[in-house]
């Protein structure tokens, strides 16, 4: 097991930063992975991936310097994103970011996790592209001390929903997605993997994938209209073969949800 900083040593640690780009070949990939129309600009979901690709340090290697290695169970918890600009395809872009708070918390069920906010930014030619924000569960067995999570959720007003088409999902996407997220977490690859970390024995699917599922239903449902802001929980496991419904609402909420009524995905998005 790797060493667990506190969290007052990982609050405020600068990544090294770096550029990024994404091809247009990856592009049309990546509308393939989360089936999704093919188009000549960039799925929203590359708000997440791109920053990413461009922080100066691999996957593996930010959550060993957070203290949980990728075998430990590190959890994506919440994604936002803010946009400045397009993200232009064949194009460098730079990255800079880092940490920006932890908070030491007891769940009932991960029980004490550290969650970690990290943010990037994407530039192009020094002008702002988007803000990225990640939430990350880390756990960390054997602490005991840390104040209770908050278990109420926010009242939200009812509002007619929108049902996009049914998606079985399939393990050979979640490899697909694997590559151009450069996520060697075993759980997404192997169903033995997946067991051996107590998720069953089914192949998980990226969150983001589950994420990038509901924003390609919300988008078509606005034509023309550019998406500016989302933000997003994850609330529960899609694996192989689940079947999952893209929810929109008219007034920016959307969801990803199972078919026993569970929701994945819950976010809120601005056009």
């Amino acid at each position: 097991m790797t060493t667990v900083p506190a969290p007052e040593e990982l609050a405020g640690r600068r990544l090294p930063g770096g550029t990024c780009r994404v091809e247009g070949y990856e592009s049309l990939l990546m509308h393939d992975a989360v089936r999704a129309p093919r188009a000549a600009h960039p799925h929203p979901i590359w708000a997440f991936l791109a920053p990413q690709r461009g922080m100066g340090c691999s996957l593996g290697e930010l959550f060993e310097s957070f203290g949980c290695a990728l075998d430990e169970g590190p959890l994506l918890g919440r994604f936002g994103a803010r946009f400045a600009g397009p993200l232009v395809l064949d194009v460098e872009h730079e990255v800079r970011g880092g940490i920006t708070g932890v908070r030491r918390r007891r769940g009932r069920v991960l029980g004490v996790v550290d969650e970690v906010e990290m943010v990037l930014d994407l530039l192009r030619d020094g002008a702002p592209v988007l803000t990225a924000t990640y939430g990350f569960l880390l756990p960390r067995p054997g602490i005991t001390d840390a104040p209770a999570a908050s278990g109420t959720r926010e009242n939200v007003p009812e509002s007619t929903e929108h049902l996009g088409p049914s998606i079985t999902v399939r393990a050979d996407e979640m490899k697909l997605m694997a590559l151009l997220l450069r996520d060697p977490n075993p759980i997404h690859l192997d169903p033995d993997a997946a067991a051996a970390a107590g998720l069953g024995r089914a192949c998980v699917n990226q969150g983001p994938a589950n994420l990038a599922y509901a924003l390609t239903h919300l988008t078509a449902r606005a034509p023309g209209a550019t998406l500016t802001a989302f933000d997003a929980r994850f609330r529960a496991t899609v694996v192989a073969g689940d079947v999952v419904t893209p929810v929109a609402r008219d007034d920016g909420r959307f969801a990803l949800r199972h078919a026993d009524g569970r929701d994945a995905v819950t976010g809120t998005a601005e056009f």
